[in-house]
């Protein structure tokens, strides 16, 4: 979207709007890669004892690697890998560009939180990476890997595809520890979404031209010198890779929003009521919605504070403002999860938070790993516990 006016005004977005909505997808997923790869391939070895015993009926040993490659990322206990292996379907997407293949092993996800795991080949079997001076060092941890496109941006711009108001979608692709002379690499995307999204039709990820952002610090050569600091990105493959894919099956989830109404402070004297519209819990994310109300004197504090800020004034209509501010006072007044044995687990504001529409909020948290349901004996929110069944 162009403006905060925009956003507040169309209940349906324009090509225009759509290919801004791509656009800022893309540099965030982008600006998501700027990290080191995980290096998890220890527990990978782990963890496939286990998946193969869980795995027994998978119908291939792909999935079956699948299944060890994830419950190395998001849980390796055994109760945890079973619930990965319930949530994998295998996939048979791959597309091949400029000699090299990419591949969809399997996806797994729900409404809420989708994670896609890809393998990447040569067709004649040569290392993936360029084997140059320059790229012979991309695997040592002060490189990223990763695309210049990576996602649903052309999906997204399509005009045949409607955008919920207010959509936001988080990406985070990570590299398994790899050496320059693999001829094989994996990697997963994981996308979590701030609205439910039906996944049992495909839809199609696009991956475009690789490469390897390089930041560290250069030895120092001399006594006296200052560090060189090298930031940079290395092209490493040219191509585009469109996938196709798709979840087939529920996963397993709870709906625990009744109507429930909550209280919460936004700051110090300051409070909100909250009524609950949604509320769901799977072991791979959280989400909630819930009409909230504010006393006048919140508003008027809020409109103090735009009117005292003369660039606020001039580039940000009032009440854009005052949503805005909001939704950032409500994304810290989070949940909490109760588990079993009396471990609380407060949901940071890393999620998906969004009040922009109508005083209405939406929360959506990916767990780091996967949670079993039936270790969380309650959700609070504000002043409300909510038991889980």
């Amino acid at each position: 979207m162009n403006t905060y006016r925009q956003a507040l005004d169309a209940l349906r977005f324009t090509p225009e709007q759509k290919a801004a909505i791509a656009e800022t997808l893309l540099s965030a997923a982008q600006a998501g890669q700027a990290r080191p790869p995980r290096r998890k391939w220890g527990r990978v070895i782990a963890a496939a004892a286990v998946a193969a015993a869980l795995c027994a009926a998978c119908a291939t040993g792909v999935l079956q690697n699948a299944v060890a490659i994830l419950s190395a990322q998001f849980g390796s206990e055994p109760e945890q890998q079973q619930v990965i292996q319930d949530l994998t379907r295998p996939a048979a997407a791959s597309a091949t560009d400029n000699g090299v293949t990419v591949s969809v092993d399997a996806v797994m996800g729900d409404a809420s939180s989708l994670v896609v795991l890809y393998r990447m080949e040569r067709e004649d079997g040569q290392p993936v990476l360029p084997q140059t001076e320059e790229t012979k060092n991309v695997s040592d941890g002060n490189n990223t890997l990763g695309f210049e496109e990576d996602g649903f941006t052309q999906y997204f711009a399509r005009e045949d595809v409607e955008i919920p108001y207010g959509f936001t979608m988080m990406g985070d692709l990570t590299f398994l520890d790899f050496e320059v002379t693999d001829s094989t690499l994996y990697f997963y995307q994981r996308f979590t979404l701030s609205h439910a999204w039906d996944l049992t039709q495909p839809v199609k990820i696009t991956l475009k031209n690789l490469y390897s952002h390089e930041h560290y610090s250069a030895p120092v050569t001399a006594i006296g010198l200052d560090r060189e600091i090298i930031d940079r990105d290395i092209p490493l493959i040219h191509g585009s890779w469109t996938l196709s894919i798709r979840l087939d099956g529920d996963a397993p989830s709870l709906s625990l929003a009744d109507g429930q109404t909550f209280h919460g402070d936004l700051w110090p004297g300051a409070s909100f009521t909250g009524t609950l519209r949604e509320l769901t819990l799977s072991p791979l994310a959280f989400s909630v919605v819930y009409d909230y109300t504010v006393p006048p004197s919140v508003e008027e504090a809020l409109t103090r504070e735009y009117y005292q800020d003369p660039e606020l004034a001039e580039n940000l209509p009032l009440d854009a403002w005052i949503r805005s501010a909001l939704s950032d006072y409500l994304t810290l007044q989070l949940p909490c999860l109760t588990l079993t044995d009396g471990t609380q687990v407060p949901l940071d504001f890393s999620g998906i938070g969004d009040a922009s529409q109508d005083f209405t909020f939406r929360f959506t948290f990916a767990f780091d790993e996967i949670l079993p349901l039936d270790t969380v004996e309650s959700i609070t929110i504000g002043d409300l516990t909510i038991p889980v069944p």
